[in-house]
């Protein structure tokens, strides 16, 4: 967040005589400068007409000290007020969209997809600041798209983050991610249409389990170790009787 001020003459008289007098009246208006993201979720538009804009000189952009782009936001709400439309904070606010699934092949198969699908269906009425997924395990704590989800919940015009179930945000941990998010004002929101779509619930619990065995056994004995591969097929078989 980055703040400017402007002043602005708003009153002058002048006396003639011997002397002349000038009063003024001085008026110290602030104005917040926001990135990229927050101009687009104050918008709801895309990062393309956001650029078309700045070029046909509609909304334009200013450089922060590291360079970034930004814009004023006196700017956004007059342009948002030109549309008829109140800025996004007066309303519902804006939501951000995450999905997951475990394995290259749930993808293939079109279960991201579909779980984006139903995200987009269901936010249709509602500004969609940005649209997040992985194709990885719930346990782990490397997946970009999640990353760059919580990173797009700091926008101050978002209000909820949405997942078709909760273990999509991730298997552990839940908890203490909604607390922190919800520190920011954002609201974890499961839509609860999930395992109509997902497939095999229990496919992806094997996984995930395997992942856990995998990293502490591989830390013992080697990732390659037939002792491992042996504790993985002992975990698949006892799971699926």
């Amino acid at each position: 967040m980055y703040v400017t001020g402007r002043e602005q003459l708003t009153e002058m008289s002048a006396k003639v005589g011997q002397r002349t007098h000038v009063r003024a009246r001085l008026t110290f208006v602030v104005d917040r400068l926001v990135g990229v993201a927050e101009a687009r979720a104050m918008l709801g538009v895309s990062s393309r007409t956001l650029r078309r804009y700045t070029a046909e000189g509609k909304l334009p952009d200013r450089r922060s000290p590291g360079g970034r782009r930004v814009f004023s936001v006196v700017e956004i709400e007059a342009i948002l007020h030109q549309r008829g439309k109140a800025p996004v904070g007066d309303g519902l606010g804006a939501v951000v969209l995450y999905g997951r699934v475990s394995s290259r092949r749930q993808a293939q198969e079109g279960d991201l997809d579909r779980q984006m699908a139903v995200l987009r269906n269901r936010a249709q009425d509602r500004l969609v600041l940005g649209e997040f997924s992985d194709v990885a395990s719930g346990l782990s704590d490397r997946r970009a798209g999640l990353r760059r989800a919580l990173r797009a919940c700091l926008v101050p015009e978002v209000t909820e983050l949405w997942v078709t179930h909760p273990e999509r945000l991730a298997r552990f941990g839940i908890g203490a991610i909604g607390q922190l998010l919800s520190a920011q004002g954002v609201q974890v929101v499961s839509i609860g249409e999930d395992e109509a779509l997902s497939g095999s619930a229990e496919s992806e619990l094997v996984r995930d389990m395997v992942s856990v065995v995998t990293s502490f056994s591989g830390r013992l004995y080697g990732q390659r170790s037939a002792k491992v591969k042996a504790l993985k097929r002992c975990i698949v078989a006892e799971v699926k009787t």
